[in-house]
């Protein structure tokens, strides 16, 4: 069975996970291929038999651009049997409708899901970066790898039969109204608006602390950053992760982040001391 997965990860919670399935999978069934998205043709699933993506829970759903990369893979699937597909997410407490959502990007391009696995993984996005302890510190961790290895073991037997036989017990996917309603509010064309908004702040650029280091433009996930000589972003494919901001070392990319805070609540949360828009 030729096994293949891909996945998008910026601060190494989707990767730990990843790592650990394909592990499992190389194990199980011989050879798994692995790829960070940022290097994956969108048509690399044709060559595979079973295949597999990772993502981080972005504003409730799946990141742009694993959104892109569904959108632009060929169909799957053949002699009108759809290709068995598995999936992986980590987030910070609020994975919104990211199952749903995948599950129909997947189904719209002759995929089957045969199974999920979720689990948190700490939350480092710059507005709740200060938060003591962050949001699920520590993971994941090593509970979360084995259930992760468990989840890779159970796929390669349900793909087996998958392929073998066409039987398949589809998995309950979460979601509901709500769900997607939430999600909806975080479209990519309303990311785009509330950057333009300033609702999620624009990156500005302190020269005087920019170091012209470039680490910004290598961790990029569009590659929508240059130096001329100072940082400058391409804001119209923004996917809005604020990596840049995240790992910049001299703190040279700046955001204001008061309305985002005000608006999620997060002056007013337990063990905040006061509300000022600091």
């Amino acid at each position: 069975m030729r096994v293949c997965l891909v996945y998008f990860s910026q601060t190494g919670n989707t990767q730990k996970i990843a790592q650990a399935i394909q592990e499992q999978m190389a194990e199980a069934a011989g050879d798994c291929a692995m790829l960070r998205l940022e290097e994956a043709d969108p048509a690399i699933f044709s060559n595979y038999d079973l295949v597999g993506c990772g993502l981080p829970a972005f504003y409730f759903r799946e990141p742009i651009n694993v959104n892109h990369f569904f959108n632009d893979m060929p169909g799957q699937g053949t002699a009108g049997r759809p290709k068995p597909f598995f999936f992986f997410v980590t987030h910070g407490g609020t994975p919104g409708d990211v199952y749903s959502r995948i599950d129909r990007l997947a189904a719209s391009r002759g995929l089957e899901t045969l199974g999920f696995f979720q689990c948190l993984g700490v939350d480092t996005y710059p507005p709740f970066a200060d938060r003591k302890p962050l949001t699920a510190q520590g993971h994941p961790d090593q509970k979360d790898l084995f259930q992760a290895r468990t989840f890779a073991k159970d796929i390669i037997h349900r793909a087996g039969v998958y392929l073998d036989r066409g039987e398949l017990k589809r998995p309950k996917i979460p979601g509901n109204w709500i769900s997607r309603t939430v999600a909806g509010l975080f479209s990519e064309r309303k990311i785009r608006l509330r950057m333009r908004q300033h609702l999620l702040p624009a990156k500005k650029i302190r020269q005087n602390k920019c170091t012209l280091c470039g680490l910004c433009l290598e961790s990029c996930p569009q590659g929508i950053i240059s130096l001329n000589p100072y940082p400058v972003i391409d804001q119209s494919n923004c996917i809005a992760c604020y990596h840049c901001q995240r790992i910049c070392p001299a703190g040279a990319i700046e955001c204001d982040w008061r309305i985002f805070k005000l608006m999620t609540g997060e002056y007013f949360r337990p063990g905040k001391k006061g509300t000022s828009l600091d």
